[in-house]
């Protein structure tokens, strides 16, 4: 029997306890605090399958390890003193386009607010694909429209709260 399944059973056991406290009229906390457990285990099995769809089924290797790469990159940058970086700038422009309601945002419109960067292209270009040594794939373009690349949503996301203090 794999996790799942043994985590899956217990839950089981919890739900019948959970009926049999009520059949015999138990005290609310007690019921309470098995449901709880039961949840506590629910939770877990969640996690689980959740982490083996994004590896096994979702993504690529490569794509699953550019993901953990830039949730990793993602809490650095998110520094104050990280927000001077290359990458933090050229990610808080897109933020900011997209915050000022700009719905097809573009590297030309990204690069005209950064005009003082040198290196803008080729950092820009790190930044959305996949490679070994790259910044982390943060971006995706669809015809000459930029956009987060979907599996790192959810940590940009995490990212502006912070940086914009939402």
């Amino acid at each position: 029997m794999n996790n799942i399944e043994y985590q899956l059973s217990q839950v089981e056991l919890v739900f019948e306890n959970v009926a049999f406290l009520i059949a015999k009229e138990a005290q609310a906390k007690e019921i309470h605090s098995t449901i709880i457990k039961g949840l506590i285990i629910l939770s877990e099995v969640k996690k689980s399958i959740t982490t083996k769809d994004i590896k096994e089924n979702e993504y690529s290797q490569s794509e699953a390890d550019e993901i953990k790469k830039v949730e990793r990159k993602l809490r650095f940058w998110i520094k104050p003193e990280r927000q001077k970086n290359i990458n933090s700038r050229i990610l808080n422009t897109f933020l900011k386009l997209k915050k000022y309601g700009n719905k097809h945002i573009t590297e030309i419109d990204i690069q005209n607010k950064l005009l003082d960067l040198k290196d803008f292209k080729n950092n820009f270009d790190q930044m959305k694909n996949i490679a070994e040594k790259n910044h982390g794939k943060i971006f995706e373009q669809n015809g000459d429209n930029i956009e987060i690349w979907k599996p790192v949503s959810k940590f940009v996301s995490e990212y502006e709260k912070v940086v914009f203090q939402e």
